[in-house]
């Protein structure tokens, strides 16, 4: 906090003594606390922290935390909450990144400055056995495009002069790979076998986790926010997409059994259908901790890693590859267009294609 506090002010061109009326503090104590010589009292923590939510006497309207805001309140009134909340988990780094390098007009951004940020959240926020991880492709993909979107509305809303150039125009970021390939049988097997926690409640709940992703390739977010009164007896389940769109999968006769399992060992069958040991929801957060270690439990096996997504890939792959047709595994998937669905269809290769059609 009291680094941003810190970077903040010389953005703005502040010195402590002007910080310090601002905040209705004595210059000597901000000094005291800037310094690291003294701790900050919870009364200053609190100003802090209002003083960084509020827009800076005389920011200009073109500042990227001024901007960014209008974004996101635009965005309320047309999103899903859940949906602005990742673009603004996505895009708050930027705009501190901006006010570190004392750009206060976002206009004034250029190629080399999306360069650089990029650069700089590649290196990773995310600490791990007390080493920071860098971004994976797809991670850093996913800020590329945010940017991307957030870039196109200063273009269309902040009186750009002719002359602007969009910022991120040329720019190449090299997807993920291991992210949109299905996992083989090999795989599939070997996952089963390291998942934590054997014949225990946890255990259990795990295995179903497996068997619900792989058959249903219903996205994270609707995994986790799934109730044990939306399965219904016969493996069917109404999710919640993007766009707070319903559609209906199915679990699987394999998933309808795990879950049974599951909910008979934890003795109760109301509420969240994924829980925690303490018996809270299952985060998104959850669920990577029980990847990451069943993947760090055979790495040489998920070489090219164990990730939720690849769960999806591989139920509308096995769709695909079943002879479903393409407008139909598109609805089951919840996917707008089909051209999102065609996606999934690149391990699908031409000589798959010809053994298909031969045998017809």
């Amino acid at each position: 906090m009291l680094h941003k506090v810190d970077q903040r002010r010389k953005a703005a061109g502040l010195s402590i003594r002007q910080l310090a009326i601002d905040l209705g503090v004595s210059h000597s104590l901000l000094s005291l606390v800037l310094s690291g010589r003294r701790n900050a009292s919870k009364d200053l923590r609190v100003r802090f922290q209002t003083w960084m939510a509020s827009p800076l006497a005389g920011e200009s309207e073109y500042s990227p935390k001024s901007v960014l805001q209008r974004f996101l309140d635009e965005k309320q009134s047309q999103l899903a909450p859940r949906t602005v909340g990742f673009y603004e988990d996505k895009l708050r780094p930027f705009v501190a990144w901006c006010e570190s390098q004392y750009i206060s007009d976002i206009r004034r951004l250029d190629r080399q400055h999306v360069v650089k940020f990029l650069a700089h959240i590649r290196k990773g926020r995310r600490r791990v056995g007390g080493r920071v991880l860098p971004l994976s492709n797809g991670s850093l993909k996913l800020h590329h495009q945010t940017l991307k979107t957030f870039l196109n509305y200063v273009r269309d809303t902040c009186d750009v002069s002719d002359a602007w150039t969009h910022p991120i125009d040329g720019i190449k970021v090299k997807p993920s790979q291991a992210q949109t390939m299905a996992y083989s049988e090999d795989e599939i097997e070997r996952m089963f076998e390291v998942v934590e926690g054997g014949d225990t409640i946890l255990g259990l709940r795990n295995r179903a986790i497996l068997t619900v992703l792989l058959n249903s390739g219903v996205r994270v977010s609707e995994l986790i926010t799934m109730n044990v009164s939306d399965v219904a007896e016969d493996g069917r389940v109404k999710v919640t997409g993007k766009g707070s769109k319903q559609r209906v999968v199915s679990v699987g006769t394999s998933g309808d059994e795990a879950i049974e399992r599951y909910l008979v060992a934890r003795g109760e069958s109301e509420g969240a259908l994924w829980k925690t040991y303490d018996g809270r929801r299952l985060s998104a957060d959850g669920l990577r901790g029980v990847l990451s270690r069943a993947e760090q439990s055979a790495p040489d096996t998920f070489a090219d890693g164990l990730y939720a997504h690849r769960f999806r890939h591989t139920a509308i792959t096995k769709l695909l590859r079943g002879g479903v047709p393409l407008r139909s595994v598109q609805r089951y998937a919840g996917h707008t267009s089909p051209t999102t669905t065609l996606r999934y269809a690149q391990a699908i290769d031409a000589q798959e294609a010809i053994d298909w059609v031969a045998l017809r």
